[in-house]
């Protein structure tokens, strides 16, 4: 599934993004996306119910539940730093 940015360029809804660069005000904060860590594991994001959650390579999650975008951008940069 492709959707327009307000910049006008198409963009994957699945985004790809390293920790360094994670922030909420880039629009990273997505269903699906793909975090890699410094290390170079990967962690996706996946809305749920009660928030978001950062799930490790398995599926399983490695966070609890997150209520926001900035609290997702502070949990990526913070804690996944060290994976």
């Amino acid at each position: 599934m492709q959707f327009v940015s307000l910049s006008g360029l198409s963009e994957d809804r699945h985004t790809t993004v390293k920790t360094t660069e994670f922030t909420a005000l880039k629009g990273h904060v997505i269903d699906g996306a793909v975090i890699i860590a410094p290390s170079g594991k990967r962690f996706s994001l996946k809305n749920t119910m009660k928030g978001w959650e950062v799930l490790g390579d398995d599926g399983l999650p490695c966070s609890g539940n997150l209520s926001s975008a900035f609290e997702v951008e502070y949990f990526v940069v913070n804690g996944l730093y060290s994976h």
